[in-house]
């Protein structure tokens, strides 16, 4: 080529030439160091390296491999999410780790992150992290989290084994009185705190156990063993107080003294018991913070309290009926007997009676008023009328069997009299006082000894003149009743009146017995003499 014109003003002088070549020269560096650089970089992308001053969870993981700078991070991870958290109450202990709790972390995404940190690093970003420069230095937090429920499960758990109710003190009747079964304080965990609580302790850094009192409050019962104590000896007192209560029961100038214990009275402490309660309660609820052990009127209490009180009816009777033995007088009825020389009659008598059944309900009325003091039961009684007068005995029929004869006297005078036979010795009349029972008009004779001496007799005779009866017969009655066997009858053996002849009956004329069937009534009473 042929160069024309003036050359010289673009050929460099030899400055200008050094600085040529040193700019080429710095040309050339930096591009060896930028392939460097970018060597260094596809180098650690191809083994999945980490950026050196890259820090997960305040471990060093720069120039570790992904897989490496995750067990590195694990195994400082570790210490933390198995450190015991202890909670404590009571000598009591629970237990438990972030671990046990199900606690997961985001490790390998962090870790994903601090690779995708190398892909997107400029060069300089690159150049920085290759010599270790502060501004290389890259810092990433690990997150640890627990199932959404995870703590308040074990608050739950915890409070199931802390939680306790309070128990009111109770009273009892045993042996005779009222006892007080003490109260007991309960426990109940404070959930909300006591999850805060956990929450934080699980929360902290570092690897040491830790350990806190759980929030328990104390929970007092509604019923205070003071308060169930006066409630205790205010129901002793009204039970006893009600027990023997004195119980007056009159009768005119007379009386008998008794108590609801003596009638062997059940009372219904359970009743009681609760009301007294109540009433100590109530008292307790009006004084505020007054102690009611001594600001109650423990005497108003007892006469408030209602004692019921059963006493089986049988006991009731059985005491009504011990009354009744000394009041009661049997009436007596007229009776008549022989003097001697004439019939005497006993006069009647009007007997008394206790109105039991008024009795036992006026008792049992007072029992049931559950007052304390004393009462007064009025008894009653009545009179009771003899079944048996003097005018019974207007007129009594006489038998002398010695004189072998039969009187009626009336109003105390002899107004008939007939001969009649008697019994023999073997089948003597008998003696004592009877009355005059059936009247049998033509009675039919009944054979009464087949085996013995009527064994030679029919069975039956009808009436007519062969009739041992004869034509009446007046039956004689035991004074309690029932039939003797023994008559006032007729004969057709005339001939055997005036003798001992008959087996026991009083035989008598047809014409006499006759006037004696119309003359006497049953009922009338027969003096039968020897």
């Amino acid at each position: 080529m042929e160069l024309t014109g003036d050359t010289r003003g673009w050929l460099p002088t030899g400055a200008m030439r050094w600085w040529l070549l040193g700019a080429v020269a710095v040309v050339v560096a930096a591009s060896t160091a930028l392939l460097v650089v970018l060597s260094w970089g596809a180098s650690h992308r191809a083994e999945d390296r980490l950026l050196p001053g890259t820090a997960v969870a305040d471990v060093e993981v720069g120039g570790l491999t992904a897989s490496a700078a995750s067990d590195r991070v694990a195994s400082q991870l570790a210490a933390q999410l198995t450190r015991t958290v202890a909670l404590e109450h009571d000598g009591r202990t629970w237990t438990t780790s972030l671990d046990e709790l199900g606690a997961t972390t985001d490790l390998d995404e962090v870790i994903d992150t601090a690779l995708a940190r190398l892909d997107d690093a400029s060069v300089l970003a690159l150049a920085q992290a290759r010599v270790g420069s502060e501004a290389a230095v890259h810092h990433l937090d690990v997150q640890i989290s627990l199932p959404d429920d995870a703590v308040e499960l074990l608050v739950a758990g915890i409070a199931a084994e802390i939680d306790r109710d309070a128990v009111d003190a109770e009273l009892d009747w045993v042996d005779g009185g009222a006892e007080a079964q003490a109260s007991e304080t309960g426990e109940r965990l404070d959930k909300v705190a006591a999850r805060e609580l956990a929450g934080d302790l699980l929360s902290r850094d570092g690897d040491d156990p830790v350990t806190a009192s759980l929030p328990v409050e104390v929970v007092e019962p509604d019923v205070a063993t003071a308060t169930a104590q006066v409630a205790a000896e205010a129901a002793t007192a009204a039970v006893h107080g009600a027990l023997d209560r004195p119980v007056t029961l009159e009768l005119d100038e007379r009386r008998w003294e008794t108590t609801p214990r003596e009638l062997q009275a059940d009372p219904d402490t359970g009743v009681v018991l609760d009301a007294a309660l109540a009433t100590v309660r109530a008292a307790e609820t009006s004084l505020g913070n007054t102690d009611v052990t001594t600001a109650i009127d423990l005497d108003a209490t007892v006469d408030d309290l209602a004692v019921p009180l059963d006493v089986d009816e049988e006991t009731l009777t059985a005491f009504v009926a011990s009354i009744a033995g000394e009041v009661d007088v049997p009436a007596r009825n007229a009776d008549v007997g022989w003097n001697g020389s004439r019939p005497a009659v006993t006069p009647a008598q009007t007997g008394r009676a206790l109105d039991r059944e008024a009795a036992t309900a006026g008792l049992a009325e007072t029992l049931d008023e559950h007052h304390r003091g004393p009462a007064t039961v009025e008894l009653s009684s009545y009179d009771i009328s003899p079944t048996v007068t003097s005018a019974a005995f207007q007129q009594v029929v006489v038998l002398h069997q010695s004189r072998r004869e039969v009187e009626l006297w009336r109003g105390g005078e002899v107004v008939r009299s007939w001969p009649v036979a008697v019994g023999t010795g073997g089948s003597p009349t008998p003696t004592g006082s009877f009355s005059v029972g059936a009247k049998r008009f033509e009675p039919t004779w009944v054979n009464p000894a087949p085996d013995r001496w009527g064994e030679d007799m029919p069975e039956r005779i009808g009436p007519g003149p062969d009739n041992p009866l004869g034509v009446r017969a007046l039956n004689w009655n035991r004074m309690g009743g029932g039939d003797t066997l023994i008559r006032f009858h007729g004969t057709p053996n005339e001939a055997s009146i005036g003798e001992a002849a008959s087996n026991g009956c009083v035989r008598m004329f047809n014409s006499d017995v006759i006037e004696l069937y119309d003359l006497v009534p049953s009922g009338t009473r027969i003096l039968s003499l020897g």
